[in-house]
């Protein structure tokens, strides 16, 4: 039978033959694709990317033999690593009863071959326990399957038995922690000029000062890997990595226009220098630095969402921005290395209502004639509010002083005179206007002595350009 057993394998017949003439392979025990071909993603153990890996606890790998496979004397079994070398190679037993000893490679070897030295019964299950892996080449977010072989000799030639190689997923390694942001989305009012969102993005208190209402977030998560005696030491005294991750080690960066911004806040951090120290009186904030335009702190819960809220003095008219948060790692301990990114994305995006017009052709002879064409103002809709920011002839923004404009009314028309305009933005040549209104009409018409000029257009979406 065992002859008969090892032509098969040399004809290319990778399972063992019952007596009846069934046949069964081998199997081990988390292989990396079921008997019925789905892809296994779950290894045996995860490892943090930023974990210290010089050595890795390699799980028990059980071959289970068919009750008709049997090994012996001089056949040999080998187990190679796809990443990573043996820090110690193991023991190789089998039960009921077989043994087999380390013959090649094993210690700094990606590869361990063991010979059969008494034999192996059919349907035995042969595991090997105890080996380690050195880990510290391993790339991020890689994995480590070993494959093991089952060979035997016919004609003085070794040959693959029991539909081997098999292929047993044992690590994966993976970040130590993720994140995620999730934005959320606000409007600066026209009919406060942009100092302040609109009631449905803000709250404005009765000082001008507004403050999001929308659910902008940074959520961590703790890796799978990121557990005490996840490497190695499981329930020992000197487990690796001896802890999780901590939460200080966790700094959002965030950035975008911060003059104005009187405050960020979120009670899931402490205020923090870029480097992620703590700064004085930063708690449930984020320190803000308006001559580089960013904000940082660092979490107070790990694995936690960071629910923040940005807050606006009302003292500037702002403009369409978005604000980016950025989290990384700082190095945590011996435990965990730096991970300069974990997640980034947009925390705030804001915009202004209303649409917009733009002339570039403007004096006190001129008049600027708005209408509106959405038919949709007043009530709870748009409240047809108009405001102007004006440019002087080198582009830059003219203060304008106790320039008032009516608002448009539903299916109707407000004039702008050139000479308010002037006498309240003195420099003025350029005007950009917003209006509270989805769709409008602009015309600018200019008075001379031989008559008037004018010039008009409508939108949709985009800027009248006039």
């Amino acid at each position: 039978m065992k002859l008969l057993k090892k032509i098969m394998v040399a004809a290319g017949i990778a399972t063992a033959v019952f007596a009846s003439g069934a046949a069964q392979a081998a199997a081990v025990d988390n292989p990396t694709v079921s008997i019925t071909g789905i892809p296994n993603l779950v290894a045996n153990k995860f490892v943090a990317n930023e974990s210290v890996k010089t050595v890795l606890d390699l799980d028990t790998i059980t071959l289970t033999l068919g009750a008709g496979e049997v090994l012996s004397v001089n056949d040999s079994i080998t187990y190679t690593l796809s990443n990573g070398v043996f820090g110690s190679a193991g023991v190789l037993a089998a039960l009921p009863t077989g043994a087999a000893a380390l013959v090649s490679g094993g210690v700094g070897s990606a590869t361990a071959i063991y010979r059969v030295t008494t034999e192996v019964p059919g349907a035995a299950t042969v595991t090997l326990t105890g080996a380690t892996v050195t880990g510290t080449a391993i790339a991020d977010n890689a994995s480590v399957v070993t494959q093991v072989a089952v060979s035997g000799f016919v004609g003085g030639a070794a040959v693959a038995m029991f539909g081997s190689p098999l292929s047993n997923f044992d690590m994966k390694l993976v970040p130590a922690m993720t994140a995620t942001v999730t934005p959320s989305a606000g409007i600066f009012d026209v009919a406060a000029r942009f100092l302040a969102l609109t009631t449905a993005t803000g709250e404005t208190t009765a000082a001008g000062v507004s403050t999001t209402t929308g659910t902008a977030a940074v959520t961590t998560t703790a890796g799978l890997g990121s557990t005490i005696g996840a490497n190695t030491g499981f329930g020992g005294a000197t487990p690796i990595p001896a802890a999780v991750p901590a939460a200080a080690a966790t700094l959002i960066t965030i950035s975008g226009p911060m003059t104005g911004v009187s405050s960020i806040d979120d009670a899931n951090v402490n205020g923090s220098s870029a480097a992620g120290v703590l700064t004085v009186g930063g708690g449930g904030g984020y320190t803000i630095d308006t001559a580089t335009n960013m904000a940082w702190a660092t979490q107070v819960v790990t694995a936690g969402v960071s629910s923040t809220t940005i807050t606006f003095a009302g003292t500037t008219a702002y403009d369409a921005s978005a604000y980016t948060a950025a989290v990384s790692r700082l190095a945590d301990g011996v435990n965990y290395a730096a991970n300069a990114s974990i997640g980034s994305g947009t925390l705030f995006a804001f915009t202004q209502n209303g649409s917009a017009f733009i002339t570039t052709s403007f004096g006190s002879l001129n008049k600027l004639t708005v209408t509106d064409r959405s038919g949709a103002l007043g009530g709870s809709g748009a409240d047809g509010a108009i405001v102007i920011t004006a440019y002087d002839a080198a582009g830059a923004a003219v203060t304008c002083t106790g320039l008032s404009i009516a608002s448009l009314p539903n299916n109707g028309s407000t004039t702008i005179q050139g000479a308010d305009v002037m006498a309240a933005c003195p420099g003025a040549k350029r005007i950009e206007g917003k209006v509270n209104s989805t769709t409008i009409y602009v015309s600018n018409t200019k008075i001379t002595s031989d008559g008037a000029t004018s010039q008009a257009g409508g939108n949709n979406t985009a800027a009248v350009n006039i």
